[in-house]
């Protein structure tokens, strides 16, 4: 089920990050990736995990928001990484990278990609965070 959720989340935060723009992309050489166009670059926090792993309920909100989208964002960047030449690879899973970041932070995980991995591997493993976890829609086990 958590697979479900994450691949949800990737296709939500793809179209976060696809937006629409009256600018017509610049004509690029053929050996530059071409990237959609993109919002303003939000500040991204060094994360550092906290003594405790426990985590609000409206961490947890945020938390589903930025899973949503993270699994439309991997849908979305595995067509373009799947059809890419191979020189272009290493660009498209950097600026992937970047993305992915972003989405958290735009999200309200502040510490970005990190803080995301951070409560998946850890907040989320604490029976205490249980219900905040299914008050956001997750079903823990």
């Amino acid at each position: 089920m958590s697979k479900k959720i994450l691949v949800i989340s990737l296709l939500a935060i793809a179209s976060f990050f696809v937006s629409c723009s009256d600018k017509q992309p610049e004509a690029k050489p053929a050996s530059q990736v071409v990237l959609p166009q993109s919002q303003p670059i939000v500040p991204v926090l060094p994360f550092t995990a906290p003594a405790k792993s426990n985590i609000t309920d409206e961490k947890a909100v945020v938390y589903a928001k930025a899973s949503n989208g993270l699994v439309e964002l991997g849908v979305k960047w595995s067509e373009r990484i799947d059809n890419a030449k191979d020189f272009e690879k290493i660009q498209i899973l950097n600026a992937y990278n970047v993305a992915r970041d972003q989405l958290c932070a735009r999200a309200g995980l502040q510490g970005g990609i990190a803080e995301f991995d951070w409560i998946t591997n850890v907040a989320m493993k604490n029976p205490e965070n249980r219900s905040a976890f299914e008050k956001a829609g997750f079903k823990v086990k």
